[in-house]
């Protein structure tokens, strides 16, 4: 190693608490050790490390690359003897077998021909010399290498000679059919236990032995045993040769302690090769035993065997909420031989959704619940089944995608239809029921769950922002929760529209008083008597107006600075990124200039700015939103439409300076001409007033090109684009004022449930406002409503707590709604949907009477087909009675 890893390394070595970045420093020196076969400091390392309380590093830890190698793995392929002994000295794993390899320390051993490392492993007390990785053992290994003395060392330490490799091949048979005879009469000679000869048979139907008499005649052979005991490697060899018949007769006279130790690799194993007989035989052989059976239904999913999950669901139900995100992951994934089996694994999720409490909302560790897998894949009866049970279409996962971002419009729309619903409640009475379930969050199960609360506008700001998406807003459904989302909220902005008219008001009177007062004092002309006295008194009275007023407006500065700090601090990135809220600041500032004594100038903006907010903060309502999006909208487009042609507009500007600035006094600069021409946009040419005698031809031509080409076709362009602008925006009015409230109700989240609030105030202060403005699961328990749409101020509370009807008296009773009138425009929509559904479409009339045509076709080709019978046989007039 160089200096600089070597200071780098005594630096380490002697850090009390090391940080994640130092323990990948760690690790990346023993890989370089361990790599350029530097054992001393390889050592020195973990000696250091593992003295520490608790250790530092991990001696099973796996490098972060395609490879998953440990140290054990890289010196065991390398054949480092010394760093082998000294790892399994100190805890490592012998056992673990490397996925991405499919091999453990002992094949890496053999497979490389490292005979010294190979001991080392095999003097270890907990090596199994057996174990396989990838269907084969280190005899194979050993034998496919021909590496006698690897295959001695194997032997000695008992390694079996009948485990059947992924072909079906003990590793007798596979030195028998490579005609390796040295190897056989050493297996044969050293083997402890008696090799079955008879047993497995290769792809050409042989077994050992008879391979064995083909290949090496000479050899002899231990005569063949009858009435062998079944072991677990039997069973395993007939799953692997999909031989089920004779692994069920194996299966009534293997002892039950062997079967119950192979239980989960056999159900496993019947459970890739789609054997319900073998999968029942093995669950009938565990009866009264402990097993899991995970393994096998992940394996059953993943094929698409709905059968044989349904006989491991039928024993461990319980099983099914550890399956539910196997099951919706593999919706999306290819079938088997390019088959598609999306039936057959939808069948499969129904199974577990069938189910006892199956958490249809869980997530794996990116954050992905059953839905986004299931919407991912475009199933849409499996979104519409997760939806039924109740899954959330806004939950975020770790990239910030919810599973409505997959879901199509249509299928969206279809569901939220179904979750209307009437419910009849008396003789003449009904009730229009509100299904919210898909839109209540995930509940923080924590115990600090209440100062942690989840926001119920998420998935509405998604779905504003999507377009293909956004007109589902206008379903009863989404615009009913809005409004009962505004109706929580509602006091907060009256509160607050009240304040800031207020502050309005009085800092408008009091520039009105300031200006009045200086230009009083500005004009004022002391004379000779009266008139001194007079303007005298004037000023006094100015004077007293604004003092009266000046110290109310800087108490109303000063509480709307602190609301605007209390904004800042609790949600800084929303706050930022909000205009009006920069708008606010610019505001304090200019007023807190003024107080002070700021000029006319500067008193002028925040007038405009002042009253600009109050329109602002009036188009929060949702009937005042539609205006000034118009506006806003408009404006926008004017200026994007209009900045190609400000070079054109500067043109006609310099020209008419050039033209006319020696005869006319009203295009002396450059300046004043753009001005002037700016005023000319508006109609006001006053050309009676512009003097063209200096150049009467090209003055006339440039004058009447610009009233042409600018006065007339630019602005009634942008007249046209304004009334297009307006008329587009007036049809979208009802989904302008939704994205609206949108915003204003995510924004009034985001501050209550800030950092500020969460630190600040007490747990049962900050639970009262989440109650204030949270919907579940205080107001909506179950996550349903009832409506009576002939009287809509009747509301009924579904709380399966609250039996009552939530109306009149039992309302305030038990702090429900106080006062609730749904919008009758939303009741409209949901009477109408509901009709609608019970109504056939045009597309299910043809359909049925389609069916009906093919019905009677049919009826008519059997009539037909049996008069053609009697013809051929003669039989005419028979069969001509027997059909009238």
């Amino acid at each position: 190693m160089d200096l600089e890893e070597d200071s780098l390394q005594e630096r380490l070595l002697n850090v009390y608490d090391p940080t994640s970045n130092d323990k990948q420093v760690l690790y990346r020196l023993l890989l370089n050790a361990i790599r350029s076969k530097d054992y001393r400091t390889f050592k020195n390392i973990i000696e250091y490390n593992l003295k520490k309380q608790p250790p530092v590093l991990d001696v099973n830890y796996v490098f972060p690359n395609h490879y998953e190698e440990t140290c054990l793995d890289i010196a065991s392929r390398n054949g480092l003897t010394d760093f082998v002994s000294y790892l399994l000295s100190k805890g490592a794993r012998v056992n673990r077998v490397n996925e991405a390899h499919n091999r453990a320390a002992i094949h890496f051993a053999t497979e490389n021909g490292h005979e010294r490392t190979l001991a080392a492993l095999l003097t270890h007390s907990t090596t199994n010399v057996n174990l396989e990785a990838g269907q084969q053992t280190a005899l194979h290994i050993a034998v496919r290498q021909e590496n006698l003395t690897c295959a001695r060392q194997l032997l000695e330490g008992r390694a079996s000679v009948n485990i059947p490799n992924s072909r079906g091949l003990t590793a007798l048979h596979m030195a028998a059919m490579n005609g390796q005879r040295e190897m056989v009469r050493l297996i044969l000679d050293v083997c402890k236990q008696c090799p079955d000869l008879d047993s497995y048979r290769d792809y050409n139907d042989q077994t050992t032995r008879q391979v064995l008499r083909e290949n090496l005649p000479d050899l002899p052979l231990p005569p063949k045993r009858e009435g062998r005991e079944v072991n677990a490697q039997d069973l395993k060899y007939y799953l692997t040769a999909n031989d089920e018949v004779n692994f069920l007769r194996s299966l009534e006279t293997v002892k039950p302690q062997i079967l119950h130790g192979v239980a989960e690799d056999l159900l496993e194993m019947a459970a890739q090769h789609n054997f319900l007989n073998a999968v029942a035989g093995i669950l009938n052989g565990l009866q009264g035993s402990i097993f899991s059976v995970k393994r096998a239904a992940q394996v059953a999913i993943r094929q698409g065997y709905h059968c044989v999950l349904r006989q491991l669901l039928n024993v461990k139900p319980g099983v099914a909420s550890d399956l539910i995100l196997d099951a919706s992951l593999e919706l999306g994934m290819p079938g088997r031989h390019g088959v598609d089996s999306t039936s057959d694994r939808l069948e499969c999720l129904k199974l577990i959704m069938e189910q006892e409490n199956v958490d249809v909302r869980c997530a794996d560790d990116k954050g992905n619940t059953p839905l986004h897998y299931a919407a991912r894949a475009g199933c849409h009866e499996a979104v519409t089944l997760l939806l039924e049970r109740g899954s959330y279409i806004g939950h975020m996962n770790k990239f910030n995608v919810p599973p409505v971002a997959d879901i199509s419009a249509s299928t969206l729309s279809r569901y939220l239809d179904d979750c209307l619903q009437t419910r009849k409640c008396r003789t003449n009475e009904y009730t229009i029921e509100f299904d919210y379930r898909c839109l209540m969050p995930h509940v923080d199960g924590s115990t600090d769950g209440a100062h942690r609360p989840y926001r119920e506008m998420e998935v509405f700001q998604y779905i504003a922002c999507n377009n293909c998406l956004k007109h589902l807003l206008k379903h009863p459904l989404l615009s009913s929760f809005l409004y009962l989302k505004w109706h929580r909220i509602r006091h907060f902005l009256y509160v607050n529209f009240v304040f800031y008219t207020m502050f309005y008001l009085l800092l408008n009177a009091y520039i009105l008083s300031m200006t009045r007062h200086g230009s009083a004092s500005e004009n004022k002309t002391v004379d000779d008597g009266s008139p001194a006295t007079l303007n005298g008194s004037l000023k006094i009275a100015f004077w007293s107006y604004e003092d009266f007023l000046h110290p109310f407006v800087s108490a109303m500065l000063l509480l709307f600075a602190c609301r605007e700090m209390l904004q800042l601090f609790s949600c800084p990135r929303n706050y930022f990124s909000s205009p009006q809220n920069l708008l606010e600041l610019a505001l304090i500032g200019m007023t807190l200039s003024v107080l002070c004594g700021a000029g006319s100038v500067l008193a002028s903006l925040v007038i405009l700015l002042s009253a600009w907010n109050l329109v602002l903060l009036i188009s929060q309502h949702p009937r005042m939103s539609t205006g000034v999006e118009m506006f806003r909208t408009v404006s926008f487009n004017f200026i994007q439409f209009l900045f190609p042609y400000i070079f054109l507009i500067l043109a006609f500007a310099l020209a008419f300076y050039t033209l006319f600035k020696d005869a006319d006094d009203k295009f002396p600069d450059p300046g004043h001409s753009f001005f002037k021409t700016i005023i000319m946009l508006t109609g006001e040419f006053d050309a009676a007033d512009i003097s063209f005698e200096s150049h009467p031809l090209w003055s006339h031509v440039v004058f009447v090109f610009f009233v042409f080409f600018i006065a007339i076709v630019l602005f009634n362009l942008l007249n046209g684009l304004a009334v297009s602008d307006t008329a587009e925006i007036l049809c979208k009015a009802e989904l302008v004022g939704l994205i609206s409230r949108i915003h204003l109700v995510t924004y009034v989240e985001h501050v209550v449930f800030g950092k500020l609030f969460r630190h600040w105030l007490c747990r049962n202060q900050f639970k009262c406002l989440t109650k204030r403005i949270l919907l579940f699961p205080n107001y909506l328990a179950d996550g349903k409503i009832s409506i009576k749409p002939s009287d809509n101020l009747d509301a009924y509370e579904n709380d399966r707590r609250c039996i009552k009807y939530a109306r009149g008296d039992s309302i305030k009773k038990y702090n429900r709604w106080a006062t609730l009138k749904m919008d009758p425009g939303i009741i409209k929509k949901a009477k109408r949907i509901i009709c609608d559904k019970k109504q056939l479409s045009d597309n299910e009339r043809i359909m049925i009477t389609l069916g009906k045509l093919q019905d009677k076709l049919t009826i008519m080709e059997d009539a037909l087909n049996t008069i053609k019978f009697a013809v051929e046989n003669n039989n005419v007039d028979n069969t001509i009675e027997h059909a009238a």
